[in-house]
């Protein structure tokens, strides 16, 4: 790694969420995710508002920055491009590029693009972000960054998306020394195709006779393709001893369920 010719901020994110808050400005953006699909020709079009704050005049400077996730699902941003394989940065305009933003007043910023020919259908995303300056600095990561808020973008392009992953692993604990007892455990999903996913589900906890003792929910997540998430598992249960079977149920809109099985033994 280059000194400073990387930089990456991690922030835990919130999924299906992406707008920061700036706190005393009260400036906001809206709306905070911009979806589009390409018409004939590749182009595509939109608006972000920005909204200003109560009482002050704020010079504003708007850019994009590539993005993903790290496996836990945190999100990492990217100031140098060509780090994010599916980015669509580089397609990318923002109109006006800086201004200022008189106190109580409402602009409008147009994004639009236009998806080079020959790409190959499904999703691929960027970062937009709206910049105040001057505004108090906050050190993170080595990098000095403004009061900013900003949102995500995601551009379909049209074609054969079909929704592909599976669960590569799953582990599975329970502790009955703590006051509550607890299940735990960790599943590992590959997005294996071209589309954005959001995997939802349950965790099935049978007796080896293959009676439900009790069902867990699995927590959402956000998975971009050919990436791999760990979805972490906490969930309150009471289980007599004995053997049990924990099976591992994902819909991520494919025409199965992904599905995973393990025994585990309550002493």
């Amino acid at each position: 790694m280059s000194s400073g010719a990387r930089r990456i901020i991690l922030l835990t994110l919130v999924v299906g969420i992406f707008a920061m808050p700036v706190g005393a400005a009260s400036v906001a953006v809206s709306p905070p995710r911009l979806t589009f699909t390409p018409g004939p020709g590749g182009y595509f079009e939109g608006e972000i508002e920005v909204y200003g704050a109560k009482d002050k005049d704020i010079r504003v400077k708007t850019y994009f920055l590539d993005w993903d996730f790290d496996p836990a699902g945190n999100v990492q941003f990217y100031s140098e491009q060509d780090r994010v394989q599916r980015s669509a940065t580089a397609w990318l305009q923002l109109e006006p590029k800086e201004f200022l933003l008189p106190a109580k007043v409402k602009k409008h910023i147009k994004v639009w693009g236009r998806v080079p020919a020959g790409t190959e259908p499904g999703d691929y995303w960027s970062m937009f972000f709206v910049e105040f300056i001057p505004f108090s600095g906050l050190q993170t990561s080595g990098v000095k960054i403004s009061g900013r808020v900003g949102g995500s973008v995601t551009i379909t392009v049209p074609g054969m998306i079909v929704p592909t992953g599976r669960i590569s692993s799953f582990t599975i604990t329970y502790k009955t020394e703590e006051e509550n007892p607890e299940l735990g455990g960790k599943i590992i999903f590959e997005n294996t195709g071209n589309g954005i996913l959001e995997p939802t589900g349950r965790l099935e906890i049978k007796d080896l006779q293959n009676k439900l003792i009790g069902t867990v929910p699995i927590p959402p997540a956000k998975i971009l393709p050919g990436a791999k998430r760990e979805i972490e598992l906490r969930h309150t249960l009471t289980l007599e001893q004995g053997k049990y079977i924990a099976i591992a149920l994902l819909d991520y809109g494919g025409e199965k369920l992904a599905g995973y099985q393990r025994i585990f033994e309550v002493k």
